[in-house]
C-alpha cells in the first residue's frame, strides 16, 4: 500500500510538517495511563517505585546539614501515616489548597506525597519571601491550611484550618500513627486533570504568578523518567544507584519535579537546609554524589573556584544545567577541568511538559506572543500597517500632509500657545510653512542634507521650521535651549550644521557658522512667514529620499556623553503610519482631540508627537516654560483630552492637591513614556482619576521615540506593561552573559529591529557599531521580558542593575515602592560599593514638605516588602532627583555624588 500523504508530510529528519507548520517529536511515543482513569501523581510514583527491585532500606533522602535520613520504607510509611492522619483530624476536601512554607527538610517530600494522594493541591513558597510577597501568593492560591516551621509560621495569616508546625511534636506524631487504614486514602479518587500543585513563578519577570500544574502534567513527566530508566536498566542486572545533590530549592518547579522523579527512579536525594558552595563540595565527597541539577552561575563556580581541588569529586558523573542558557566558553572550560563529568543543558519552564494534543500544537510564530521558536524572534502581533514604497521620494512633511488631507482640518486649530493665548489654524500653519520654505530657499544657499541647528524655547516658530526645512531636504537638529555653551559646542561638532536658528536670548551660545544664525524673534524672520505671491511649487518640487536623514536628535546622555541620533524620513513616517492606521474611528459625539505638550519640542517624544498630532488633524497646546499650575489651567481652559507625560508628572498628579482646584473633566488619556511607571503609581492614579485612561509606551531616541505601546482600555488595565510590540517591529530578548536569545517569560536585554530604528550616531562610528549589529538589531540596554500574551515589561537598565552578592537588584523596583510611601515625594536607587557584598542598594530620597521620615524608617519600609537581598542599606536625603528632560533619573550623577560627597545635600 502506498505511503499516506499525512505520513509523507512529516520530515523524518526534523519532525517538521509543512502543512501544519508544526514540529512533532521523533522519539517513540511513551505510553500513559488512560486519561479518564482516576490517578494521582503520588499514586503513580509509588506504584512505579514498588515495581522496581529496590530494597526498602535504601536511603531516599539525606539532610547534609543535620545528617538526618529517611529510607524508602520509612518514607512510604510516613506518607501513609500522614495522609491517614490528615483525613482523620482535618476537614480537608479534594482540591483544597495547602500552603507550604519551610526550608528544605526530610519532611517536605512526605507532606507533598501525602497531600497529593488525597487530591489536596500543594502550593509551596520561598521561606525567604517577605510578608507582602507571601500575602500576594496566598491571595492567588486561597489555601485553607498551611504547613510551616516555627521560624516561618508568623509570616502566614490566619487560615480556615490553621497552620501545622512541621518541627512540632504534634506533626511528628502524625507521621507515626499505628493501626492505619490503608484503604482510606485509596478510596480518594483523584482525576488526572485536577490541579496537583500551584507553583509560583520566579518573580524576575513581573509580579509573582501562581502556575497550576495538573496530576496529568506531572504523570507525563514521570512516565518519561520511568521509560528512560527502564531502557537503561535492560541487560544490566545491578544498575548503579544514583545519588543526586539538590542545589535547587524544593519549592521551585525544578526541585519539585526532580523530587518526584527521585521516587520514580528510587534514587537517593541529598540536600542542604541553606546552600553553601563549600558545604556542597563536602556533601559530594561524603555521600558519593553522582549527579546534580545546577544553574549556570554554579557551573561558573565549578570552573573558577580552587575549592573544587580540595575535595574528592570523582563520584560525580553528570550535571544537568537549567534555568538559563549556558555559554559555549564556560561549557568548554568545564569539560577541560572535569573531563569525566557529563554536562547537559536542560530547558526549564514553569510548566512541565505533558503529552501534546495535535490540536494544541503551536505554529512557527505563536499568535499570542508573536514568538518564533526557530529564530528566537518576537514579531508584532498588531495588524500590519501599510508604508509607502521605500523607493518613492517622500519627506516626512509631505507624508503628514497627505494624511491630513483625509481629515477635515482647514479652520481647525492646530496649535495654541497657552502662555499668550495665541493660536494657528491648520490652513494658516500650512500657508506659513509654504512661505517659510520659499523664503529660505530664496534667501540662503542651502543644499539638500545640509544641517540646520535649532536652539529655541517652545514657540510657533519651531514646528514651522521643522516642516519647512525637512520638506526642502534640510536636516533639522534641535537642542535644549538650557544647555551650556560647552554642551552645545559638542553637539555642533557632531552634527556640523551650516546654519542655526535661535532667539535673541539663546544665539549667544552658538559658534559662528557658514551661513550664520537666523534670529527667530526678529522682524526679518517674521517676514519669512508672510511672503506674498509664494511659489508653492518650491515646496513640492524638492525630491527627498525617504532614506535621507530628516533629523539629528540628541540622546539623553544617561548612558554616556550625548550622542547625535540620525533619524531618516522613513523612520518617522513608519512611526506615524502606525498611529494613523490603527486609530479607532472618531465618533460624532466624541470631543475633538486636544493634546497638551508637557515634553519639549527638541526631545524625540515632543518631536514625533508634533508630527503625529498634525497628521491626525488634532489640536496641540503648549507653554513656553512648563509649570504645573499653568498646565492645570490650560487643561481647564482648552478642554485638553490627552497629554504625553513622564512618570514624575504622573506622581505629581497623584500627590498634589492643586489638581482639585481645576476642572480636569475633559482629560481622557495620559500617555506615559521616557521611563518605567510603577504599578503602585498607576493604581493610585486610577483611584484618583477613575475616568482617565493611563497608558504606557516605550521607545528610544534611537527608535524615533516608538517601539511598544498600550492600545485601548483593555490593555490599559494591565498595570506595569509598556504594551505590545509596535507595528512592523521585531524584537529579541538576549541574555547579556551568554548572548542567547530567550523565549517568553525570560528576561534579558531587549534588541529591536524595524523601520523606525535609527541610521546610526552622527560622527561616532564606534558607538554605532556597539549599538547596531550587522543584521540591523538595535541593542537597547534595557532589561525586559515578554509575557504569555506578547506584553512587554521593563525590568531595568542593563548597566544599572545592582549586583548584591550573587543577586541582581533592579533599582526601578525599589523606586516604585519608595514612591508609594506617603511621606516620600521622589526617590532614586543606585549601587553603592561595599567590600563584603560588592554593591548595596542606596536610596536618595526627597521628603514631602513636613515629613520627618528617617533613614531607618525608609529602610524598614522597604525591608517589609522585599526579599532580604533587595533591602535598601544606605539612605541620603536630598532636595531633588537629577533627571533628563524626559524624566529619566540621571543615576551617574548620583553615583558620582555618593562617592565624592557622602550624604551631603545636592
Amino acid at each position: 500500500m502506498a505511503e499516506t500523504v499525512s505520513n509523507r508530510s512529516v520530515d523524518p529528519e526534523t519532525g517538521f510538517s509543512r502543512q501544519s507548520g508544526t514540529y512533532s517529536c521523533l522519539r517513540p511515543p511513551i505510553p500513559l495511563p488512560p486519561i479518564n482513569q482516576p490517578l494521582s501523581v503520588a499514586e503513580f510514583c509509588l506504584s512505579v517505585f514498588h515495581s522496581t527491585s529496590t530494597d526498602g532500606a535504601t536511603t531516599f533522602i539525606v539532610s547534609a546539614t543535620t545528617g538526618e535520613t529517611l529510607s524508602y520504607s520509612q518514607f512510604v510509611s510516613q506518607v501513609r501515616s500522614l495522609a491517614y492522619s490528615l483525613q482523620q483530624r482535618y476537614s480537608l476536601c479534594q482540591n483544597d489548597v495547602a500552603f507550604v512554607l519551610s526550608p528544605p527538610s526530610v519532611h517536605i517530600p512526605v507532606v507533598y506525597l501525602a497531600l497529593l494522594s488525597l487530591g489536596i493541591v500543594v502550593s509551596p513558597a520561598n521561606p525567604l519571601s517577605s510578608n507582602s510577597e507571601l500575602a500576594h501568593q496566598i491571595q492567588l492560591s486561597k489555601p485553607v491550611v498551611a504547613f510551616a516551621t516555627s521560624q516561618t509560621s508568623h509570616k502566614i495569616p490566619s487560615l480556615k484550618h490553621g497552620t501545622i508546625i512541621l518541627d512540632s511534636p504534634e506533626f511528628l506524631s502524625l507521621l507515626t500513627q499505628s493501626n492505619i487504614d490503608d484503604d482510606a486514602s485509596k478510596r480518594v479518587h483523584v482525576n488526572q486533570s485536577d490541579t496537583a500543585a500551584i507553583l509560583y513563578s520566579s518573580g524576575t519577570t513581573g509580579r509573582v504568578k501562581g502556575v497550576m500544574i495538573t496530576h496529568r502534567n506531572l504523570i507525563a513527566m514521570m512516565a518519561v523518567i520511568h521509560h528512560i530508566n527502564t531502557n537503561e536498566a535492560e541487560g544490566n542486572e545491578n544498575p548503579p544507584r544514583s545519588v543526586t545533590f539538590f542545589t535547587v530549592p524544593l519549592f521551585h518547579v525544578f526541585g519539585f519535579f526532580m523530587l518526584l522523579g527521585a521516587v520514580v527512579s528510587a534514587n537517593t536525594v541529598v540536600f542542604l537546609e541553606r546552600f553553601d558552595f563549600k558545604e556542597m563540595l563536602r556533601a559530594v565527597e561524603k555521600y558519593k554524589v553522582t549527579g546534580m541539577p545546577v544553574s549556570p552561575p554554579l557551573v561558573v563556580a565549578f570552573v573558577k573556584s580552587d575549592l573544587t581541588k580540595k575535595y574528592d569529586l570523582r563520584s560525580l558523573q553528570g550535571l544537568g544545567c537549567g534555568g538559563a542558557p549556558l555559554g559555549k566558553d564556560i561549557s568548554q572550560r568545564f569539560k577541560e577541568k572535569f573531563p569525566n563529568v557529563l554536562l547537559i543543558q536542560q530547558t526549564e519552564n514553569s510548566l512541565p511538559m505533558a503529552e501534546t494534543d495535535t490540536k494544541q500544537r503551536r505554529a512557527v510564530v505563536d499568535p499570542n506572543t508573536g514568538f518564533c521558536s526557530q529564530t528566537k524572534t518576537f514579531h508584532s502581533i498588531r495588524p500590519s500597517v501599510p508604508l509607502p514604497p521605500p523607493s518613492q521620494p517622500l519627506s516626512l512633511p509631505h507624508y503628514a500632509l497627505s494624511l491630513l488631507r483625509t481629515s477635515p482640518a482647514g479652520d481647525t486649530t492646530f496649535i495654541v500657545d497657552a502662555t499668550n493665548d495665541q493660536s494657528l489654524s491648520y490652513s494658516h500653519f500650512i500657508a506659513q510653512v509654504h512661505s517659510l520654505a520659499y523664503s529660505l530657499k530664496k534667501s540662503y544657499s542651502l543644499s539638500q542634507n545640509d544641517v540646520a541647528f535649532i536652539l529655541s524655547p517652545p514657540s510657533f516658530n519651531v514646528p514651522l521650521l521643522y516642516f519647512a526645512l525637512m520638506a526642502l531636504g534640510i536636516v533639522v537638529s534641535p537642542s535644549n535651549p538650557l544647555s551650556s555653551e560647552s554642551e552645545i559646542a559638542h553637539q555642533v561638532r557632531l552634527s556640523k550644521p551650516v546654519i542655526a536658528f535661535a532667539t535673541s536670548k539663546t544665539s549667544s551660545k552658538l559658534p559662528s557658522l557658514k551661513l550664520g544664525t537666523v534670529i527667530l524673534d526678529s522682524p526679518k524672520f517674521q517676514s519669512f512667514l508672510t511672503q506674498p505671491n509664494v511659489d508653492a511649487a518650491v515646496f513640492d518640487s524638492v525630491k527627498v529620499s525617504q532614506h535621507d536623514t530628516a533629523a539629528i536628535l540628541y540622546s539623553s546622555g544617561t548612558t554616556g556623553r550625548v550622542k547625535g541620533v540620525k533619524l531618516s524620513h522613513r523612520n518617522i513616517i513608519a512611526l506615524i503610519a502606525g498611529y494613523y492606521h490603527i486609530r479607532a474611528p472618531e465618533q460624532a459625539d466624541e470631543p475633538h482631540p486636544v493634546s497638551f505638550f508637557t515634553v519639549p519640542f527638541f526631545h524625540v517624544f515632543g518631536f514625533f508627537m508634533l508630527a503625529r498630532v498634525f497628521s491626525l488633524g488634532e489640536t496641540m497646546v503648549f507653554t513656553d516654560r512648563f509649570e504645573f499650575v499653568a498646565m492645570l489651567r490650560a487643561i481647564e481652559k482648552y478642554k485638553v483630552t490627552f497629554m504625553p507625560v513622564s512618570p514624575p508628572l504622573v506622581v505629581a498628579f497623584i500627590k498634589l492637591d492643586l489638581t482639585k482646584k481645576y476642572d480636569l473633566s475633559s482629560l481622557l488619556l495620559l500617555g506615559s513614556g521616557g521611563a518605567p511607571l510603577g504599578k503602585e503609581v498607576a493604581e493610585r492614579f486610577k483611584e484618583k482619576f477613575p475616568t482617565v485612561e493611563l497608558v504606557q509606551g516605550y521607545g528610544l531616541t534611537e527608535t524615533a521615540g516608538g517601539a511598544t505601546r498600550v492600545v485601548g482600555p483593555e490593555e490599559a488595565a494591565r498595570y506595569g506593561t509598556v504594551g505590545r510590540l509596535g507595528e512592523n517591529m521585531e524584537a529579541k530578548i538576549v541574555d547579556p552573559e551568554t548572548g542567547e536569545a530567550q523565549p517568553p517569560g525570560q528576561r534579558g536585554e531587549l534588541w529591536l529591529r524595524g523601520p523606525t530604528v535609527m541610521k546610526g550616531y552622527v560622527g561616532d562610528e564606534k558607538a554605532t557599531a556597539e549599538t547596531l549589529d550587522s543584521e540591523g538589531w538595535l541593542k537597547t540596554g534595557d532589561i525586559c521580558y515578554f509575557d504569555s500574551e506578547g506584553f512587554v515589561y521593563i525590568v531595568d537598565r542593563l548597566k544599572e542593575l545592582i549586583k548584591y552578592k550573587a543577586y541582581q537588584v533592579p533599582p526601578a523596583e525599589l523606586e516604585h515602592l519608595l514612591l508609594s510611601h506617603p511621606e516620600i515625594a521622589d526617590a532614586a536607587v543606585i549601587p553603592y560599593p561595599d567590600e563584603e557584598a560588592g554593591q548595596i542598594p542606596m536610596a536618595y530620597v526627597v521628603r514631602n514638605p513636613g515629613s520627618s521620615i528617617t533613614e531607618a524608617g525608609v529602610m524598614e519600609f522597604i525591608a517589609k516588602q522585599v526579599a532580604p537581598y533587595k533591602k535598601i542599606r544606605r539612605v541620603a536625603f536630598i532636595n531633588s532627583i537629577p533627571k533628563s528632560p524626559a524624566g529619566k533619573i540621571l543615576r551617574r550623577e548620583l553615583v558620582t555624588h555618593s562617592l565624592s560627597a557622602g550624604k551631603s545635600k545636592l
